[in-house]
């Protein structure tokens, strides 16, 4: 009994550590103090990339930062956010945070960083398929922000 106890430990620690930097992660948001969420979240990911919570808190975070840096690091903060973003999605197409954090991402960014109303509107329509009444409000996001 001790060795499967022994074995049951090894295998669950590190999904332990990693949920729990995880929701350390989101307490230093729910805070505001994106630079400890980075680090973090960075040492989350860095020990499970297959994540997708993970890296949408990490987009997260880097959006948090962009939103206070100097114009000559937004641009790079701003990359890694959509890039985080995007990430979320490829590992879990329905993590409806991270559609909606790219709806917003898409809507409000200049084209130069990857800003596009035609893919907050494909991520509109990715969220409906899902979700008709988040589809709605991503939508109206978009919607009113477009005029």
């Amino acid at each position: 009994m001790n060795r499967i106890a022994l074995a049951v430990f090894l295998i669950a620690s590190p999904l332990i550590a990693q949920a729990d930097q995880i929701g350390d992660g989101r307490a230093s948001l729910d805070r505001k103090d994106p630079q400890a969420a980075l680090t973090l979240l960075e040492k989350a990911v860095a020990e499970s990339p297959r994540s997708a919570e993970a890296h949408y808190l990490l987009g997260v975070a880097y959006g948090r930062l962009a939103e206070k840096a100097s114009i000559f690091r937004q641009p790079a903060l701003a990359r890694h956010t959509r890039d985080e973003f995007e990430r979320a999605v490829r590992l879990d197409p329905n993590h409806l945070e991270a559609r909606f954090a790219l709806v917003q991402y898409y809507t409000v960014a200049p084209a130069f960083l990857g800003g596009s109303r035609q893919k907050a509107l494909q991520q509109t329509e990715q969220i409906r398929e899902r979700d008709a009444s988040a589809g709605n409000q991503a939508l109206a996001f978009v919607t009113s922000r477009s005029r």
